[in-house]
């Protein structure tokens, strides 16, 4: 294991367990505790033990992809997917589409501050405030790659800060103005193609698919390369919103980057000389949500997820005569010193005053 990697126990999510498709493209965890995750054909929900799914209807496979999911009001969730948005009412049982005749492309990101959401599209930006959605141009030229938006976060001041395939771009929420910045870190001069976005105090960071990761800083309006991952191809980054960066790679795993520190201080990767390990270095997702579970969707190879706060919990153990690791456990009671264990591998007894087991 490499320096900076994290031995935790990996599980799995794969076709074993009713995944009908093995892409993950997003994963997202909504209120009630359901982890979301969107394939190339569907929509996922997993409540800790089985699958429920949700399929993309249409005629065009190669439009059904999930790219980003989002929980709104009444506890629906809206799907954005290769050919528009969608939509899954409480206790629906199919997927609905939304707005088809004003939202024609793929839905890329959402962004939902208050009681508005911004929609990132192919084809610009959407406002769904009031139940009325408004379309605005990220460019005037509405066959400009700025107007490709792939990801949102909000920035201070009023700002909400956009990746776009055309560079970096920000939007004044009070008058919808639109600012463009120029990177010049492309070798033909032109913006780099940002896929993602994150934001950490005044740092905005962002992922291509061929430079790795890209820092903005909002004081000086700077761009500079930032750490490098190992791979040029950053598939999804995210962060605490205070110190941590999440970047997932399709080629070298997952990396928690510290930007205090400046540094990598924990590595997720496949290797198959260490134990615990993911199963696949091609990364297309990353989630770390609210509970501390690490959540990594693959190309192909489905989701594994841990514990990566390993030290929360510990599996009980009584020197080297008794370990309950992987035992399904029925019943407990404890007496002083004296502890009772029924599972269903039979009944166990520990004194742990006089050594007894």
């Amino acid at each position: 294991m490499q320096a900076g990697a994290v031995s935790s126990e990996i599980r799995s999510l794969s076709v074993s367990d009713g995944l009908p498709d093995l892409v993950i493209n997003t994963i997202y965890k909504d209120s009630k505790g359901y982890v979301w995750m969107g394939t190339n054909t569907s929509v996922e929900r997993f409540d800790g033990i089985r699958l429920e799914h949700y399929m993309v209807e249409g005629s065009n496979e190669n439009l059904k992809r999930v790219f980003a999911l989002v929980e709104m009001p009444g506890n629906e969730l809206w799907v954005g997917t290769g050919m528009g948005l969608f939509r899954l009412a409480d206790d629906a049982e199919k997927l609905e589409r939304l707005a088809p005749e004003m939202i024609t492309s793929g839905v890329h990101a959402f962004c939902k501050l208050g009681d508005v959401l911004y929609v990132g599209t192919e084809k610009g930006l959407y406002v769904y405030k009031g139940g009325v959605f408004e379309h605005v141009l990220v460019d005037k030229n509405i066959f400009s790659r700025a107007n490709f938006v792939t990801g949102m976060v909000e920035g201070e001041n009023g700002i909400l800060w956009l990746s776009t395939m055309g560079g970096l771009k920000s939007l004044r929420l009070s008058d919808q103005s639109i600012t463009s910045f120029s990177d010049k870190l492309a070798k033909n001069g032109q913006n780099l193609s940002f896929y993602n976005i994150t934001r950490i105090g005044s740092k905005i960071f962002m992922g291509t698919m061929t430079s790795g990761l890209v820092l903005f800083d909002t004081a000086s309006k700077h761009f500079s390369r930032y750490l490098d991952v190992g791979c040029g191809v950053i598939s999804a980054l995210s962060g605490d919103g205070k110190d941590l960066l999440y970047v997932g790679t399709d080629g070298n795993g997952v990396h928690f980057i510290s930007v205090s520190r400046q540094r990598v201080i924990r590595t997720f990767r496949h290797d198959r000389e260490a134990d615990s390990q993911i199963r696949s270095n091609s990364v297309y997702s990353v989630l770390v949500d609210r509970d501390g579970l690490l959540w990594i969707g693959f190309y192909q190879l489905g989701v594994d997820y841990t514990l990566f706060q390993s030290d929360l919990f510990s599996t009980y153990q009584y020197e080297n005569l008794f370990d309950s690791r992987d035992m399904a456990v029925r019943t407990i009671a404890f007496h002083g010193s004296q502890k009772l264990i029924g599972s269903r591998d039979g009944f166990v007894f520990i004194d742990e005053a006089d050594g007894r087991f």
